[in-house]
């Protein structure tokens, strides 16, 4: 039985493209994968962890040369740390441009 809890607003569609994030003064750039995406937010495994309330620019790139990347002001709400310093995060997307 599903829960009114579990329902999203939003499919989560599976990506797998390569993203980078922008944040922090000085500027720090965190590489990663951009492993699923809805309408409200991202998920994303990064090469490491990104605090959570954390503002970032992130740039998914798709592939192809010609063309501009996807780009968006997200907040991480959640992380998880994994092997090796890297984490999976979940985001908000607070801005698209």
């Amino acid at each position: 039985m599903a829960y009114a809890y579990e329902k999203r607003d939003f499919e989560r569609v599976k990506i797998n493209t390569a993203v980078t994030l922008y944040y922090g003064s000085p500027h720090k750039v965190v590489e990663g994968v951009c492993v699923d995406i809805s309408h409200n937010g991202v998920g994303l495994d990064l090469s490491s962890i990104v605090p959570i309330g954390t503002e970032c620019k992130v740039k998914v790139h798709d592939g192809f040369q010609n063309r501009e990347p996807f780009q968006a002001l997200i907040e991480v709400k959640h992380i998880l740390p994994m092997d090796k310093g890297r984490c999976r995060v979940g985001a908000a997307i607070l801005e698209m441009f």
